[in-house]
């Protein structure tokens, strides 16, 4: 829960689209909680501005005509220091929300999360915290599910006992035949367990399952 503050938290809202400004000053004057001190379309003039106005937060895009978002939050940091910055664009590359997170913002709301996840980042960060918004923590989550699962290993870790025992078999050169003799089972079932391995493994021929189980356990 949020301390409801004693004063009206101070804030300064930088975006280079008008529409966005005039959006965001609306549907935050009405909270009881917050006063919009000051907006600009750039960020020269925000600097300037924000040195006088001593804003609580800033909300600040990182796409700005110029010095970008980025760059302004560098001097923020260093020439108001007292003022919290909230990153708040439409980008969820992570490289640069981490070069934002890097450069002073204490957090980051895309401008498709909910105003009220927005009035809930700005208490964060207004009292020290740091905020990253669900869609961003959700992009995140989802690239690391995807590279773990695009992983040799983890793909490997997908295949039963029996899958693991015929692709030893494949890969020291036996024939569906042979590997059913040796098995004791019909053709037609080593052939689906084939069809199964490749599409766990997500390979369409024996050279590449090699390649594949090779990267999963190296040798040496």
């Amino acid at each position: 829960m949020f301390q409801i503050p004693a004063q009206k938290i101070k804030l300064f809202l930088v975006d280079d689209h008008r529409m966005v400004i005039d959006m965001w000053s609306s549907m935050l004057a009405a909270d009881p909680k917050f006063e919009i001190v000051g907006t600009s379309l750039d960020a020269e003039k925000a600097l300037e501005e924000i040195k006088i106005k001593l804003p609580n937060v800033v909300l600040l895009d990182i796409t700005l005509p110029g010095i970008s978002g980025i760059d302004l939050a560098k001097s923020l940091r260093e020439k108001v220091p007292t003022a919290k910055i909230l990153g708040v664009s439409m980008h969820t590359n992570i490289i640069l929300i981490k070069q934002m997170l890097m450069s002073g913002a204490s957090g980051y709301v895309s401008k498709t999360s909910s105003f009220d996840e927005m009035k809930t980042a700005i208490l964060s960060v207004n009292e020290g915290q740091r905020y990253i918004c669900r869609d961003v923590k959700d992009y995140i989550t989802n690239q690391v599910i995807s590279e773990h699962q695009a992983d040799p290993a983890y793909r490997i870790n997908q295949l039963t006992k029996r899958e693991l025992e015929i692709v030893n078999m494949i890969k020291d050169g036996h024939s569906s035949r042979e590997i059913s003799e040796k098995l004791f089972i019909s053709k037609r079932t080593v052939e689906v367990h084939r069809y199964n391995i490749f599409k766990k493994l997500d390979v369409n021929n024996i050279t590449s399952l090699i390649r594949v189980t090779n990267q999963a356990f190296p040798k040496g």
